[in-house]
C-alpha cells in the first residue's frame, strides 16, 4: 500500500512541478498547480498514517479532507479557461466544504490522540459525514462544470480533460458505496476496504499522469515547426470582404494595426455602428485561434525575440514580423491580445527594456562606462523619450533611478556617459 502511495505523491510533485515551471502556461494553470498540489498532500498525509498509525479502524476509516477539494478547484479551473478576466478569490465560498471537513479531520485526530473512550464512535461519525459530503459535492460541482462546457466553448483539449478528471474524481467515491465500506463493525470486509483505498489512489495516480500528459501535449504541439498558412486566413478575408459589402464604413483597415514610422504607437478602436452583422463578424473574429495555435505562435515570437532579437531592429512592425516569422499578422495580433493580453508594442518593448537591463548589469560588472542612451538605441528604441517612458512602465524607475539602485546594491561606483 505505501509503494503505491509514494508513487502518487510523486507524480502529484511532478505535475505540479510541471505546471509550474513551464515556459508557457495561462493563470488557469495555476489552478491544475493547486489540484496536483493537493493530490500530492492527500497521499502524503495517508503515508505519514500508514507508516506511523497502528490503530486498525484509523487505518481502514479515516478519510482525507483534501477530497473537498478537488472539484471545486476544477470547476475554478473551468471557469478561468473560459474567462481569462475571472478572479478565482471570487468564489472563496467554494471552499467552504474543505474549511469544515478539515475542522472535522483535525478534531477527530485530537480525540483520537487523547485515547477518548468515545473516539471510534467519533470517527464513524467524521467518516460518514465525509463520505457522504464528498460524494454529493462531486455530483454537484459535476453538474456546475458540465453547464458551463455546455454554454461555453472552450479549447477542445481542455474540454476533453476537464471531462475526464469530472468522471475521475466522481467514481472515487462512488467506489465506496459499491463496496460496503462503511459497515465498520465488521472487519471481515478488511480486506474489501483495502481494494476501496488501493483503488481510490490508483484513481488520484491516474489524474496526476492525465495532468502531465495534457500539459505536455500543448507544449509538443507548440514545439512543431509553425510555417504552414493557417486555414482561417481564408476565412478571415471572407469576413473583411463581407464586412465591406455590408457597410462601406467598416473596412479592412479598422482590424489592421496601426504602424507609423518615427511616431509612437496609437490606439485606434475602430467605431462599429449599430448592426448584428457587423458584431457577429467581430466575435467570429475573436474565435478564430484556438489556445493550441495561440500556444505555436507565442512560441515562435518568443524564441525569435530571444534567439534572433527581433526586437533591435527599430524599425519593427507587426506587418514586418508577419513577414520575418511566416506567421499571418492577424493572428499574431490576436495572440497577443487575447492570449497573452498585451499590445504588440509592450510585447516588444519588454524585450527591449529586458535587454537594456541585462547590459545594464553586465557593464556594471565590469566596472565599464554606462550610457543608458545608447544602450536603447542597441536595443530597438528611436528615441530617448519613448524608452525613458516605457522603462519606468516596466520596472517602475526611471533608467538613471534604476541604474543608481543597483549600483548601490553592489557597492560599484561608475563613470556614467551622458
Amino acid at each position: 500500500m505505501k509503494y503505491i502511495i509514494a508513487i502518487g505523491i510523486f507524480q502529484g510533485l511532478l505535475a505540479a512541478l510541471l505546471l509550474f515551471r513551464s515556459r508557457i502556461k495561462t493563470n488557469a494553470d495555476y489552478l491544475l498547480v493547486s489540484l496536483s498540489t493537493c493530490i500530492a498532500l492527500h497521499l502524503s498525509i495517508k503515508f505519514f498514517i500508514y507508516t506511523f498509525v497502528y490503530d486498525p479502524e484509523v487505518l481502514h476509516m479515516m478519510n482525507t479532507f483534501i477530497g473537498f477539494s478537488y472539484l471545486p478547484l476544477l470547476y475554478l479551473f473551468t471557469l478561468k479557461t473560459i474567462n481569462k478576466q475571472f478572479i478565482p478569490a471570487s468564489k472563496w465560498y467554494v471552499f467552504l466544504p474543505l474549511i469544515l471537513g478539515a475542522i472535522g479531520y483535525f478534531a477527530t485526530a485530537i480525540i483520537l490522540l487523547e485515547n477518548s473512550p468515545h473516539a471510534h464512535h467519533f470517527l464513524k461519525k467524521y467518516n460518514s459525514f465525509s463520505g457522504y459530503g464528498i460524494t454529493y459535492l462531486n455530483l454537484f460541482f459535476s453538474v456546475l462544470i458540465g453547464y458551463q462546457l455546455k454554454i461555453y466553448k472552450i479549447d477542445a483539449a481542455t474540454k476533453k480533460l476537464i471531462v475526464q478528471l469530472v468522471v475521475l474524481f466522481s467514481i472515487m467515491p462512488v467506489i465506496a458505496f459499491v463496496f460496503p465500506v462503511f459497515n465498520w463493525t465488521n472487519f471481515e470486509l478488511e480486506n474489501e476496504i483495502s481494494v476501496v483505498r488501493v483503488m481510490s489512489y490508483l484513481f488520484l495516480i491516474l489524474i496526476s499522469i492525465r495532468i502531465m500528459l495534457y500539459r505536455n501535449t500543448v507544449l509538443e504541439e507548440t514545439k512543431e515547426a509553425v510555417t504552414v498558412k493557417w486555414p482561417s486566413e481564408a476565412i478571415l478575408e471572407k469576413d473583411m470582404k463581407s464586412i465591406e459589402n455590408e457597410d462601406s464604413r467598416i473596412s479592412k483597415d479598422d482590424f489592421k494595426t496601426e504602424i507609423i514610422a518615427n511616431k509612437e504607437p496609437e490606439t485606434k478602436v475602430p467605431v462599429f455602428e449599430e448592426s448584428s452583422s457587423a458584431e457577429a463578424i467581430a466575435e467570429k473574429r475573436r474565435e478564430i485561434l484556438t489556445q493550441s495555435q495561440m500556444f505555436k505562435i507565442l512560441l515562435k515570437l518568443e524564441n525569435g525575440m530571444e534567439k534572433e532579437r527581433y526586437y533591435t531592429d527599430c524599425d519593427l512592425t507587426l506587418d514586418k514580423l508577419s513577414e520575418i516569422t511566416h506567421l499571418n499578422k492577424y493572428h499574431i495580433s490576436e495572440t497577443l491580445n487575447h492570449f497573452v493580453q498585451k499590445s504588440f508594442y509592450a510585447f516588444v518593448n519588454e524585450y527591449r527594456i529586458q535587454f537594456v537591463k541585462d547590459k545594464l548589469e553586465n557593464q556594471l560588472q565590469i566596472a565599464a562606462k554606462i550610457s543608458i542612451l545608447d544602450l536603447a538605441f542597441e536595443a530597438g528604441f528611436k528615441s530617448k523619450s519613448s524608452f525613458n517612458r516605457y522603462f519606468k512602465e516596466i520596472t517602475g524607475a526611471t533608467p538613471s533611478e534604476y541604474l543608481k539602485t543597483i549600483t548601490t546594491e553592489s557597492g560599484y561606483i561608475l563613470e556614467m556617459s551622458k
